[in-house]
């Protein structure tokens, strides 16, 4: 039996305890100030078009001297001009080889640190263009086949075969069943783009499988190879990518188009680093997790929800999204973004309400998340329209938030700039635009907004998508991974997949695949436009003296994010800024001071990362 004083001991503790749920809920709710937007600033005070770096064939700033050789416009010359820019570097185009004599006849003889070929665009008929070729290689200045001639080519150039480092062909034209990436290239770590499973394999093989089989010379090096159903020994796979050592340089080849997009800015990053000591340049580090036209604040596609959710469209992205699109967000290093889309369709009589904004802006400020706005629109009328709908709706329930970011949506660019500083845009300082396919992932949209480019797909993560993950985070440390809440509210196949099925993966994937990336921050959309436009802005010089690395970077007294690499086995410490090691041999620096000082501390001193 439970005496009186007892039971009054339990009743008081019993009060006590939920008092303390309920303050810490009122805490909760007065501390949760989701009615302003921290990332909101005047445009003018930021750094702008106009501030950021601009080298030239005349710089004297440059972090390099790049040659392009090749046609003006072309996949490689797109990637070796945005390259050059990320780069800090300087860069010479020339549309042949006899512009190039000439640019040398013009202004004596210019040390390039290397050159990147356009072998599609080339006329490789010309008697002289190998042994122009060669001629540039033994000045010192290491060249990048980002593509192959014609097999046939190949075929009856001995001596262009012997440059690459080919001693002969196995197959005109091998079919691979996947790809073998070597550890040690690209930031990511050894990866095989394969998978004995029918189904996965089905789902996520999308890399190019048929190239020429080319056997390759004593002393080359491979970095990426097909992967063949009756090979075991991956010793004996066809080369994808591969380097040859020349006297004077370096000869790198890229056998198929993995050198275009996104792809080739981390290729060249990878192969730049390889041929050198130790190498040293600045990134973004930014990684991005966005769910796109999310959540919808009213009512959409009825019928069809009913018939797979059995619930309203403000349930599915309540109650069946959130909770999966949270899952995925903690278990992953990328910072998280929504965008929201008031309405998908304007035309209907579905109105957005307040009551569901206010319960996501709530939950997303919660997880430090952002909330972004969509230009998304299933139904007929222009952008600056839709916007003046907008808000008169977001001025109701917040009336002191000025959203920073947009999502295109697949939007004209004409048409948003337009709509930009008007508005619903006025403080908009970022776009997020779907990947159009070229190099260009961020930059400036207008003289004070920037653009950053969505590469992956988080529901349908392809092998395709995360080798190009892996190149964007080795050439400027940036990935941007995007949801689309928009394919599942309306979806395109007639059937009864539900969310369910088409995020089963997404957890996992961003773990699993991100898992060798941890020390790269996780940011929201804004916060990457922040380090965007200090990347952009920014120079930088480094030189070596002795044991002693010495980095000095302008960058208005902000923090600023660089990417180490060596070749040889040396211990590192740091002055001036904070040191984490990626990969063996390969660092990431954040920077404390303008200045910094790297010592390296006596070790093997072999080659052993090349």
């Amino acid at each position: 039996m439970v005496s009186l004083r007892n039971y009054f001991t339990m009743a008081m503790v019993i009060c006590m305890i939920f008092c303390m749920f309920q303050f810490s809920g009122v805490a909760s709710e007065l501390l949760n100030d989701y009615g302003k937007n921290p990332y909101a600033e005047n445009l003018e005070e930021l750094p702008g078009r106009d501030d950021a770096f601009s080298g030239g064939q005349s710089s004297t700033r440059g972090q390099g001297r790049i040659l392009y050789i090749g046609a003006e416009r072309s996949p490689a010359a797109d990637v070796a001009q945005n390259w050059a820019a990320y780069r800090k570097g300087d860069i010479w185009c020339c549309s042949s080889v006899q512009e190039y004599k000439d640019l040398e006849e013009a202004g004596g003889q210019i040390e390039f640190d290397l050159a990147v070929i356009d072998s599609d665009s080339l006329d490789w008929g010309l008697a002289d263009l190998t042994g122009c070729l060669k001629d540039l290689a033994q000045t010192g200045t290491d060249l990048i086949f980002a593509n192959l001639p014609d097999v046939s080519v190949i075929e009856e150039n001995k001596e262009l075969q012997q440059f690459l480092g080919i001693s002969g062909i196995r197959e005109q034209s091998a079919s691979a069943v996947g790809v073998y990436l070597y550890g040690g290239f690209l930031l990511g770590g050894e990866t095989i783009y394969r998978s004995e499973e029918k189904e996965i394999h089905e789902k996520k093989q999308d890399m190019e499988l048929e190239f020429p089989w080319y056997e390759l010379a004593a002393g080359t090096v491979t970095y990426m190879t097909g992967i063949m159903e009756d090979k075991e020994d991956y010793l004996d796979y066809p080369p994808v990518i591969w380097r040859n050592r020349l006297e004077s340089s370096f000869v790198f080849a890229v056998n198929g188009d993995y050198m275009e997009g996104v792809s080739g800015l981390g290729l060249l990053s990878a192969m730049s680093a390889k041929v050198k000591e130790y190498e040293i340049y600045p990134v973004v580090n930014a990684q991005n997790l966005m769910i796109l036209n999310y959540p919808g604040l009213a009512e959409e596609n009825e019928t069809e929800m009913r018939r797979r959710y059995n619930r309203s469209s403000r349930n599915v992205f309540r109650d069946v999204m959130w909770p999966d699109i949270v899952t995925a967000y903690e278990k992953s290093n990328l910072g998280l973004s929504a965008m929201m889309a008031p309405q998908y369709d304007y035309k209907d009589t579905n109105l957005p309400e307040q009551e569901t904004l206010a319960l996501y802006m709530k939950l997303l400020n919660e997880r430090n998340a952002e909330a972004g706005l969509s230009g998304l629109c299933m139904s007929d009328g222009g952008l600056e329209e839709r916007l003046e709908e907008d808000e008169a709706f977001f001025r109701e329930g917040l009336p002191d938030y000025r959203f920073t970011s947009f999502y295109a949506a697949g939007l004209p660019e004409e048409e948003i700039r337009s709509a930009l500083g008007k508005g619903m845009l006025t403080d908009v300082r970022t776009v997020v635009e779907d990947d159009r396919g070229d190099s260009e992932i961020i930059g400036y949209l207008s003289d004070q907004v920037t653009r950053q480019v969505a590469l992956s797909d988080g529901l349908r993560y392809t092998y395709r998508q995360d080798f190009q993950n892996k190149c964007a985070e080795t050439a400027l440390g940036y990935s941007s991974v995007w949801v689309d809440a928009a394919e599942i509210i309306y979806p395109e196949d007639d059937g009864a997949e539900t969310w369910r099925e088409v995020s089963k993966n997404l957890a996992g994937d961003l773990s699993e695949n991100w898992k060798e990336l941890r020390a790269f921050s996780r940011t929201t959309v804004s916060e990457c436009d922040g380090r965007i436009r200090n990347f952009l802005s920014m120079e930088y010089q480094v030189r070596k003296e002795g044991d002693q690395i010495f980095l000095e970077s302008d960058n208005g007294g902000e923090t600023a994010w660089f990417i180490f690499r060596m070749n040889t086995d040396f211990d590192v410490s740091i002055e001036g800024g904070r040191l984490e090691e990626l990969e063996e041999g390969i660092y990431l620096i954040e920077t404390q001071k303008e200045k910094v000082t790297l010592t390296l501390s006596e070790g093997d001193s072999n080659d052993i990362f090349r």
